[in-house]
């Protein structure tokens, strides 16, 4: 173990946490504020960017707040009062983002380039340790501890316990054996533009010319600029960035948008997991957090506010379990417990409700009838932000044990 990377005073980490994401970060700054010694390794250098489809829901929001953030992710992010939900030009119309139980009654966008690096430096003045470059290839412990984390270059970071927070890419957690085979893929791809002609306060999801289950978006990052993509809740033969370079010179909505519009950077494609369930939360000497334990919206396709949230979780019963300098066997089972309680009954209704109206005959009759009814547009919303299952005192679900 000469390349072992330890603390500058000789001591190993509590915590090594791999992947430098959201889920990532937040762990790791929660972790910190705990007190515990916390490695953050990402492969790559940061800032970097991240494909996605950049919107910040109000429970994104509200975690973000809880760490302290908040303020300055919304010096610059753009501000959504609402979402357009759009069939066709005759079929369109607004859903409302208000009185959604103690909640906020908006949406943020914020490029992932920018937000991933501001939740990186929140970790890093937290006190933990970044180490960038750092591609991780196998992880092991013994039977009384400590885990040894060794990454591509050779380098070994000694642990009480591991976090892995690496999204999509599940190749670490089967070379463990926490994930027995890939999950099939949901895609997506999307693209920025500048110059975008019709925006306002609103998100914009639109139907007319996908493939269902799935959806189009215009996502305003700014007063003239928007990432524009679309993805898909299955694999599909045609490529997604193939499909949304279709949409971009074919479709007539972004036709018209798009007319002056200038694209500031290629079309990139990005895998989705929604196949989540508590028993990939980790084992004994490994958590799994975000959408590494597959918890994505199957509706929305959205994973921040989940990443967000299963850290919060995650550094809870950490937290709440560290015994003389290391986890106790009842971390695991708090954590997984914790993750089925705050997301398995809403994701298995979603799961549901996608199999039954984002289908083809089902779908406009659906969009037709919420046009005209607040209640099912109120639906909507809490399907698409998932707070059906929020509680009216949500105040005890931002607790984090600190010592």
């Amino acid at each position: 173990m000469s390349n072992l990377l330890s603390r500058k005073s000789g001591a190993p980490y509590d915590v090594a946490i791999i992947g430098a994401g959201p889920a990532g970060s937040a762990t790791a700054h929660f972790l910190a504020k705990g007190g515990l010694r916390v490695v953050l390794l990402d492969k790559f250098e940061f800032p970097r960017d991240k494909t996605c489809g950049d919107g910040l829901t109000p429970r994104a929001i509200k975690i973000l707040e809880a760490m302290g953030v908040l303020p300055q992710i919304e010096e610059r992010a753009f501000r959504a009062s609402g979402i357009k939900i759009r069939y066709s030009d005759e079929i369109t119309f607004s859903l409302e983002i208000n009185n959604l139980r103690n909640l906020p009654d908006y949406l943020l966008t914020m490029p992932r380039f920018q937000l991933d690096n501001v939740l990186r430096q929140c970790a890093v003045d937290t006190g933990v340790y970044f180490l960038p470059r750092a591609k991780v290839e196998n992880l092991t412990c013994s039977a009384n501890n400590p885990v040894y984390i060794q990454t591509e270059s050779g380098q070994v970071i000694e642990c009480a316990l591991a976090v892995i927070a690496t999204g999509a890419n599940s190749s670490l957690l089967q070379k463990l054996g926490l994930l027995k085979t890939s999950p099939p893929p949901n895609l997506a791809a999307r693209a920025y533009f500048e110059n975008v002609e019709g925006l306002d306060d609103s998100l914009i999801i639109f139907f007319d010319g996908i493939n269902l289950p799935g959806y189009g978006w215009v996502f305003p990052t700014g007063e003239t600029t928007a990432n524009i993509g679309c993805g898909v809740f299955y694999e599909e033969p045609v490529s997604q960035p193939s499909r949304l370079r279709g949409f971009i010179e074919e479709h007539p909505y972004l036709k018209r948008i798009l007319k002056h519009a200038r694209q500031v950077e290629p079309i990139k494609g990005y895998p989705l997991r929604t196949d989540f369930s508590p028993s990939h939360c980790g084992n004994e000497w490994v958590l799994v957090v975000g959408e590494a334990t597959g918890l994505v919206n199957p509706i929305t396709g959205e994973g921040i506010d989940y990443a967000l949230e299963s850290a919060q979780l995650a550094a809870s019963a950490i937290l709440s379990e560290w015994r003389d300098g290391h986890p106790s066997v009842a971390t695991q089972k708090r954590y997984r417990t914790a993750l089925g309680k705050r997301f398995q009954a809403q994701l298995i209704v979603n799961h549901v409700l996608q199999k039954i109206f984002l289908r083809k005959g089902t779908l406009l009759p659906l969009l037709k009838l919420a046009s005209e009814k607040p209640a099912l547009r109120r639906a909507i919303v809490d399907a698409c932000l998932d707070t059906a299952f929020w509680p009216n005192d949500s105040s005890h679900y931002y607790d984090v044990v600190i010592y």
